[in-house]
């Protein structure tokens, strides 16, 4: 929720012309579907960015849903030129007394001066803050990283900040908390959980205009499912062999988030093996084929047994003159 809020605070300034979009605004906003993508460029064109888009931003943008007008309105903020702007000079016009006008009297003693102490304005360095612990971690798809991710703000002359507020976004990660205040130490400390994709996540930090991003190895989660292949589609439950035809079905191991495992220790068994028979079972790192040889007409089960699973499938042959597509052709 306060993610969202943050994204629609940044719509308002953005709107009226006084901010422009920082790379955490953008991606909030993308991940939030707080305006469309049409919408979100024409957002961009009238008040630009903060930053220079890469081609990594191009690509994360991208994954968030970004469409081809979004994507050409930032690069074309990356190629704008701010237009310098000139203090507005103001004169002042003196009446001048007339000479016959009566003297004023003379002017009050005045009381002493009442010296004001101004708040000075700390500027965050960006040469000088970033992240300083638990960037580069890598883990499966969907768990926490054991270590916390850990971001450090300076100044200019090195010294640290403390009491500033750091707001961090994901980009297939999830950040807790989403927000937290530098410490005496000018630290700010948060947890990270990958998200479901196999690859790359970042998570992108933001105080002030400045941001700093760090990024994380996903890799797949334990086996949790088979999937079985006949030709292009998947096979489950039931379905039907020729009895003119060798089949090979196409057999990997997926975790809970459908991304691919190491497909370990592939066999396959026949309830009845008069109906057909299993001819080979081979298999690499990824996939594995498990070769089907009918031999009369029948139903039977079969049992593909791999990482610890089972799936099991009712396989029909049916008579040479019956009529009908079969499901495994």
């Amino acid at each position: 929720m306060s993610q969202t809020l943050n994204a629609l605070f940044a719509v308002l300034l953005a709107m009226q012309g006084t901010a422009p979009l920082r790379k955490s605004d953008l991606v909030r906003l993308l991940s939030d579907a707080v305006l469309a993508p049409v919408e979100l460029a024409q957002l961009v064109r009238r008040t630009c960015l903060t930053f220079a888009p890469t081609d990594r931003d191009r690509n994360d943008f991208r994954l968030l849903g970004a469409d081809a007008s979004l994507l050409a309105a930032v690069d074309d903020c990356g190629r704008r030129k701010e237009p310098r702007r000139t203090a507005a000079v103001t004169s002042v016009r003196t009446t001048p007394r007339s000479p016959s006008a009566p003297q004023p009297p003379p002017p009050a003693p005045q009381p002493p001066p009442v010296f004001q102490v101004q708040r000075v304005i700390v500027r965050v360095s960006a040469e000088r803050s970033g992240f300083v612990s638990g960037g580069g971690q890598r883990g499966r798809a969907g768990t926490q990283l054991p270590r916390a991710l850990v971001f450090e703000a300076r100044d200019s002359a090195g010294a640290v900040l403390s009491g500033h507020a750091v707001t961090f976004t994901g980009i297939n990660a999830r950040i807790q908390p989403g927000a937290a205040p530098t410490d005496a130490a000018g630290q700010a400390r948060v947890g990270v959980t990958l998200g479901e994709r196999v690859g790359s996540a970042t998570v992108i930090a933001s105080i002030g205009v400045v941001e700093k991003q760090v990024a994380f190895n996903v890799a797949a989660g334990p086996a949790t499912q088979l999937v079985v292949m006949c030709g292009t589609s998947s096979v489950a439950g039931h379905f039907a062999l020729r009895p003119d035809s060798v089949i090979a079905l196409r057999v990997s191991a997926q975790d809970g988030f459908a991304n691919p495992t190491p497909l370990l220790g592939l066999r396959a068994a026949v309830a009845d093996a008069r109906i057909f028979r299993v001819l080979g079972v081979a298999q690499d790192s990824t996939f594995g084929t498990v070769t089907l040889k009918p031999d009369q007409p029948g139903t039977t089960s079969l049992a593909v047994i791999a990482n610890g699973m089972r799936q099991y499938l009712t396989v029909t042959v049916p008579p040479r003159a019956a009529p009908g597509k079969t499901d495994c052709p």
